[in-house]
């Protein structure tokens, strides 16, 4: 890319992620019991999709990330949410983590906070963005944690609300991969 198109660029990612959430990446679902498709900006740069292409099976995390008050609950479902990333990454599965830290402070967090947080965090998987909630209000997510496991076609195949053990998180990946480490993916 020539070196003179950045600022261009960086103008259009900023402008972008300035539009309301509701008008941005919005789209029907693909099938009656299927997830809302939504984009949002990660906390480091970048954008994440859900429905990427080819399709993959998702895991999202509703975490209360900020503002860091030692929540020990998000901060551990991190460390192992980072592990499970590690593990089925290879077997095709996207783990993501959205801040729904304002449905418990009721105002959206910071930018710059988010991003201290993925950093003492030592987050390895996104962090994303839900500016007023629209994507947590979508999934119906009224407790934190909640988390979501989607099949490649948007299924929601469980949900965990609550705190979820590695065993727990383990077995519904599994289930949707088919079978335990080591066999090759069923989608």
């Amino acid at each position: 890319m020539d070196h003179r198109m950045l600022p261009v660029v960086r103008a259009s990612l900023l402008a972008l992620c300035a539009i309301p959430l509701g008008t941005i990446g919005c789209r029907s679902a693909r099938s009656a019991d299927a997830a809302p498709d939504f984009t949002l900006p990660q906390v480091r740069g970048g954008i994440f999709r859900l429905y990427s292409q080819p399709a993959q099976p998702v895991l999202l995390a509703f975490l209360q990330t900020v503002p860091d008050t030692a929540d020990t609950r998000s901060r551990s479902q991190v460390v192992f949410l980072s592990s499970m990333a590690q593990q089925y990454g290879p077997r095709g599965l996207r783990v993501a983590v959205i801040d729904a830290s304002a449905i418990v402070s009721r105002r959206p967090p910071d930018h710059a906070a988010l991003v201290n947080v993925s950093y003492d965090w030592q987050m390895n998987i996104p962090l994303l963005e839900d500016v007023d909630n629209q994507i947590a209000q979508r999934f119906g997510v009224t407790q934190i944690p909640t988390l979501v496991l989607l099949a490649p076609d948007g299924r929601i195949c469980q949900r965990w609300q609550g705190s979820a053990g590695p065993a727990q998180l383990a077995q519904g990946i599994e289930k949707l991969l088919g079978g335990p480490l080591g066999r090759l993916p069923s989608f």
